[in-house]
C-alpha cells in the first residue's frame, strides 16, 4: 500500500516561481483529510447539474473532480518594492495577519515587514477590543503599521469580523489602534 504524503510535507515545499506541485504528483489521490467521492456523486446528480446549469450527463459524461489536470503556476514576486514605493509617496499602509493563520503565519509576514528596513516608532504592544487583548501591533516610520489579530486564521474578517471592523475603522480614521 502506497503511503500518502503528509500535509506537513506539502507545506514544507519551497515556494518558487513556476509549476505548483499538487497532491496527485506527490503520490496521493486527493488531500488526505478530504474525500471527493461524495462530492462527485452529488455533482453527477441530474437535479444538481440542472441547478448549477451544467450540461446533462448524457451530453458530456460523468462529473469528474480531478486536480491532476490542473497546471497551476505562480510568480513569487516580492511585494517589498511596492510597499517601499507607496510609503515613500506618503501613503499609509496597514498590514495585518491572523495569529492562527496556518497558510501564511504572522511571523513570516512580520519578517518581510522588518525586511523593509523601517525604524520602529510605536513598539510592539497589545491592542484591545471589547475589554480584551485582540492582537498586537507595531508602528514603523513611513506610516506603516503591522497588526496581528488574536485567534484569527487566514481570512481575518471571516474569523474575527467585529475585531476586523474595529481595527480597520480606527486605521481609516487615523486613530491609534
Amino acid at each position: 500500500m502506497a503511503s500518502t504524503p503528509s500535509l506537513t510535507l506539502l507545506l514544507a515545499l519551497p515556494v518558487s516561481s513556476g509549476h505548483v506541485t499538487l497532491w496527485p504528483e506527490l503520490g496521493g489521490r486527493s488531500l488526505p483529510c478530504t474525500s471527493d467521492e461524495l462530492a462527485t456523486i452529488w455533482l453527477d446528480d441530474e437535479d444538481v447539474r440542472a441547478a448549477i446549469h451544467a450540461k446533462a450527463k448524457s451530453l458530456i459524461g460523468s462529473w469528474e473532480l480531478n486536480t491532476a489536470r490542473i497546471d497551476y503556476t505562480h510568480d513569487t514576486g516580492s511585494m517589498v518594492e511596492y510597499h517601499k514605493k507607496f510609503t515613500a509617496m506618503g501613503y499609509r499602509v496597514l498590514i495585518y495577519s491572523g495569529d492562527h493563520d496556518l497558510c501564511i503565519p504572522f511571523t513570516g509576514t512580520e519578517a518581510w515587514v522588518r525586511s523593509l528596513g523601517y525604524r520602529v516608532v510605536d513598539s510592539w504592544r497589545p491592542w484591545h477590543f471589547g475589554g480584551q487583548v485582540a492582537g498586537y501591533t507595531q508602528g514603523y516610520d513611513h506610516n506603516l503599521t503591522f497588526l496581528t489579530i488574536k485567534g484569527s486564521g487566514h481570512t481575518v474578517p471571516e474569523y474575527k469580523p467585529k475585531e476586523s471592523l474595529a481595527f480597520y475603522t480606527h486605521w481609516l480614521f487615523g486613530e491609534k489602534i
